[in-house]
């Protein structure tokens, strides 16, 4: 649920409270290091090197995505993206997790999770969206798990989709359905 000041509060499993807001242009140097990171640019599909400009344009405002950070003990821990399509009138309906990324220093203490649990608040209750879709390499169970834990199914395999380590790497394409009490 929604906090105050656009904040959203997460805890559990003995670990510090995990924070949820709105990325702001203060973050950039935060988020250029989770970018760098090795775990990051293994798990994207993204280069390991980025001009400060293209990552000003990437936090900066977009109407169709919606840009968190994690945030422990006032430090950002994680970022995420959630790409909308409002312009396609076909696809409204649907959003993609674009990005889930947590900082090195903050491994499994729960980022990703409160990160995945805020973006699924405000496609489900706010922007209504019925289908969620994501993929991720071939090779990463801890992010399958949290997927799965979050209602998503695997629903095929790209192969050869991304180059990781000068070799090529399948993609799982996994998505979760959101069913209104209605359809029943």
């Amino acid at each position: 649920m929604l906090g105050e000041g656009g904040m959203v509060a997460f805890g559990g499993r003995g670990m510090s409270e995990v924070s949820v807001r709105h990325v702001e242009a203060r973050d950039a140097e935060v988020i250029r290091e989770i970018f760098q990171s090795p775990h990051v640019v293994r798990g994207t599909t993204r280069l390991p090197f980025q001009a400060s400009e293209e990552l000003s344009k990437r936090i900066g405002y977009d109407p169709a995505m919606l840009k968190l950070v994690a945030v422990i003990e006032d430090e950002v821990a994680g970022y995420a993206e959630l790409q909308t399509f409002p312009d396609w009138a076909r696809h409204r309906h649907a959003g993609e997790i674009n990005m889930i990324t947590t900082h090195q220093r903050f491994r499994g203490r729960g980022v990703g999770d409160a990160l995945m649990a805020a973006m699924l608040e405000v496609a489900d209750n706010w922007l209504r969206l019925r289908r969620v879709g994501l993929f991720c390499w071939e090779g990463n169970p801890k992010a399958v798990a949290l997927y799965e834990r979050h209602g998503f199914v695997r629903e095929g395999v790209m192969r050869d989709f991304v180059v990781v380590d000068g070799g090529f790497c399948d993609a799982t394409m996994m998505g979760r359905i959101r069913r209104d009490p209605l359809d029943a």
